[in-house]
């Protein structure tokens, strides 16, 4: 078994059913799904990251990759957001 990283937008259970009824679905609805998924393969990661939805359907195909969204941008170098580097730790003397 390999790890998978599955990233992604789901539609809440509440939403589902309220888009179902009106046709529409808030912003408020829609939540970030990202976790590490031990699986044989990416299609039955997806299928277990499905199954921990508890009701919610994907708003689009989700992501799924060895490493995170984090790692693949600082691995090509891409800048930082001021205020989320981590602290540089200065030695004691």
């Amino acid at each position: 078994m390999e790890h998978y990283w599955v990233e992604g937008l789901y539609l809440t259970k509440k939403g589902v059913s309220k888009h179902r009824k009106t046709g529409k679905s808030a912003q408020t609805d829609l939540e970030l799904f990202t976790k590490l998924i031990w699986a044989n393969n990416p299609e039955e990661a997806v299928r277990l990251a499905t199954d921990e939805l508890g009701g919610g359907e994907w708003r689009e195909k989700p992501k799924v990759s060895k490493t995170t969204e984090e790692e693949r941008m600082r691995s090509i170098g891409a800048p930082e957001f001021p205020g989320f580097t981590l602290p540089i730790k200065k030695p004691k003397k």
